[in-house]
């Protein structure tokens, strides 16, 4: 009896214990820190960098996308009438067969534009890699 008396008085006391130190760590009023220089809720600074493209890669684009856009036409236009010229004669055969269809030069003309444009691309990608040194950012 007298054990049982013991522990409980234990297990009373510790619950007791444990709440008094709990209600200090009880959160209710924000407290913001503004001692430093870094408040977070501030705006960036805004860093003077040359916002300009050189305007002959501005004028090569344009073009580039002039150019395809015709050369595109023109590959539909081609492939339409290879379309209309070729006789509708089905092959059912287990070898493959050795005729190869013509590609068109307007079709060829895109592939190459389509190239050039990849490579354009890659060198506006530099511009803007260089345009937005990670040295400016502010955090």
């Amino acid at each position: 009896m007298n054990r049982i008396k013991s522990l409980s008085w234990v297990v009373g006391l510790s619950m007791v214990a444990g709440i008094l130190t709990a209600v200090p760590a009880r959160a209710d009023r924000s407290y913001s820190d503004i001692t430093g220089t870094n408040i977070w809720n501030n705006t960036a600074p805004i860093f003077e960098t040359d916002g300009t493209l050189d305007s002959a890669l501005i004028e090569r684009v344009q073009q580039l996308n002039q150019e395809s856009e015709r050369v595109y036409q023109a590959c539909n236009t081609a492939i339409a009438q290879l379309e209309q010229n070729s006789p509708t004669i089905r092959r059912y055969s287990r070898q493959p067969g050795n005729e190869t269809a013509a590609v068109p030069v307007a079709c060829r003309q895109l592939e190459e534009l389509r190239a050039e444009a990849q490579t354009l691309k890659l060198t506006l990608d530099e511009a803007v890699r260089s345009r937005s040194n990670p040295a400016f950012l502010p955090w």
